[in-house]
């Protein structure tokens, strides 16, 4: 049985009927439009083609325009890489602390890509790289997706800022890359079903393993995804048990990684194998365009949700009412097709039905078998991905004005928070100098006291700054991802209190350990080093940043 065709792309002559039909009309002798009223192809090529480039490269402008990116986690993920890529480098000393561990393993992805990359280029150059190729994939991913589906390119512009959400901000990088590698692995399943060929079947099975190796919500989530493109693609069954063994090897790979992958944040020892918090699903829903959307101080990225969520909505209203008869409709009536054809054509509406229960139906927090935080939130961006693309509207002509408010927002919201990013880069350079002073291979804290927030920012943007030191110069760090098991394990430490607890700082304890200390927002009239601490000296006081030196 053949499965019943998608709606012709909007480059057609109409968006519901078959070609047939449209040679039908030619046929009848039906008027051609004015040549005036016409939209030219080349014309409205163009014309996406600027306005895409012109957001892909406002898109990366946060990346490239300060070097400490404030996303939370970020300097944690890339010391990783750091220990990874000098290990054998004497000047860092990695060897006193750490030992490599590259057995594959979840969170892997974002240290393997780095890593490659920085064969290349700098380090933190190839973070940068790898960044933007996730801000950049998800728009490419519509792209990819709305001419699977046959919907309008157009709709694409709407997901640009889909790639700064609250997992953004919180510096999930792993998560993130797992983002760009699920949507990936939607599209090349969808063309694979539809027409199988074995350089479509190699890129499900690849992108399989890689959603395998970015985190375990990810691979959670693709196969919610499989599950549901297949479901859509019925009755071809032949099609859709010949996909099945591409997923053999991704299947194996979380076989091993749950019996023979050992890693400190895996704990089931005692106590129950699952604990996790959800929360009131009014909650879930009033949270949903912060989660979404929100990631530097003030309200403008939240305000901006709701202009994107009106700018997708206008095509939709357009298209509603004239299928409605409350406007006059521009092409005959769509042929009858059957329930599982409509099931087919709007895929992308049943994907986007599936990412709202995981978001209502997944628990907010985790704390067993993982200690996760924000777990169930993560999954607002793929909601608005896929309900996005689900719009059937074909957008010709005058109409691509409606995706003039989503423009404008893909364009706005990089550009305000690259400033964002920059003045919160400006109160961090006292901070670089200080720790270009030190000697590379020294032992240094970094101890943020309170207030630990900037006004830029919606998190505690300096937690993990010791990373970043021991990125600039080796040594150890104490908040590192000690407990991942991958791409290193962790062989002996220095004492430090929490990231998130630098009050409990105490210099006979910790700061004894180490050749020099930077706190953050240490008040003059309350030093940290008093009088009864001679070991240590300051050297340098700058903005909000004190340097101590231990002297004996």
């Amino acid at each position: 049985m053949e499965m019943p065709g998608s709606s012709p792309p909007d480059s057609d002559l109409t968006p519901g009927a078959s070609a047939p039909a449209a040679a039908s009309r030619e046929r009848a002798g039906a008027p051609a439009p004015p040549a005036s009223r016409r939209w030219p192809r080349w014309a409205s090529d163009r014309v996406f083609i600027a306005t895409f480039a012109l957001l892909a490269v406002a898109a990366i402008v946060p990346i490239w325009r300060v070097r400490f990116l404030p996303l939370l986690d970020l300097p944690n993920h890339l010391a990783a890489v750091h220990i990874w890529h000098h290990f054998d480098a004497p000047w860092t000393r990695y060897k006193d602390f750490y030992e490599l561990s590259l057995r594959p393993a979840p969170y892997g992805a974002y240290h393997i890509l780095t890593h490659l990359v920085a064969h290349a280029v700098d380090l933190e150059d190839a973070n940068r790289i790898v960044l933007s190729g996730y801000v950049l994939a998800i728009p490419a991913a519509a792209l990819g997706w709305a001419h699977r589906t046959r919907r309008s390119r157009w709709l694409s512009l709407l997901t640009f800022p889909l790639a700064f959400s609250l997992s953004w901000a919180c510096g999930f990088l792993p998560f993130l890359v797992g983002i760009a590698l699920l949507l990936a692995g939607v599209v090349a399943l969808d063309a694979h079903l539809e027409r199988p060929s074995r350089w479509r079947a190699a890129a499900v099975a690849l992108l399989s393993v890689g959603c395998g190796l970015s985190h375990p919500l990810i691979l959670f989530g693709y196969y919610v995804c499989v599950a549901v493109l297949m479901l859509c693609y019925l009755p071809r069954w032949s099609r859709v048990a010949g996909a099945l063994p591409l997923f053999a090897p991704a299947a194996a790979l979380l076989v091993w990684q749950l019996v023979a992958f050992e890693s400190p944040m895996v704990d089931l020892r005692s106590g129950p194998r699952f604990q996790g918090a959800w929360v009131p699903w009014n909650e879930m829903l009033r949270s949903f365009p912060e989660y979404t959307l929100n990631s530097v101080s003030g309200d403008l990225d939240t305000r901006l949700f709701w202009v994107l969520l009106a700018s997708a909505s206008l095509p939709a209203l357009w298209s509603f009412a004239r299928r409605s008869g409350f406007l006059p409709a521009l092409e005959s009536a769509a042929p009858a097709v059957s329930p599982l054809g409509r099931l087919h054509h709007h895929r992308s509406l049943v994907l986007c039905a599936a990412m709202v229960a995981c978001y209502f139906l997944v628990p907010l927090h985790l704390a067993r078998p993982f200690d996760w935080w924000f777990v169930s939130g993560r999954f607002s961006p793929l909601i608005c991905f896929f309900g996005f693309l689900a719009i059937t509207a074909p957008l010709r002509g005058l109409s691509r004005l409606l995706m003039a408010p989503a423009a404008a927002v893909a364009l706005v919201l990089p550009l305000h928070l690259s400033e964002k990013y920059a003045r919160f880069d400006e109160r961090i350079e006292p901070f670089a100098r200080m720790v270009e002073r030190i000697p590379p291979g020294a032992e240094v804290l970094f101890v943020s006291l309170p207030p630990r927030t900037d006004e830029a920012l919606i998190i505690e943007g300096t937690n993990h700054f010791s990373s970043w030191v021991q990125v600039m110069r080796g040594g150890f760090s104490a908040d590192g991802w000690h407990n991942v098991g991958f791409p290193f394990k962790l062989k002996r430490s220095l004492p430090a209190p929490p990231s998130n607890r630098g009050e409990w700082f105490k210099p006979d304890v910790h700061g004894v350990a180490y050749d020099y200390v930077i706190l953050r927002n240490e008040r003059p009239e309350r030093p940290v080093f008093t009088a009864a601490h001679p070991a240590f000296r300051r050297i340098e006081r700058e903005g909000a940043f004190t340097l101590y030196e231990r002297t004996r």
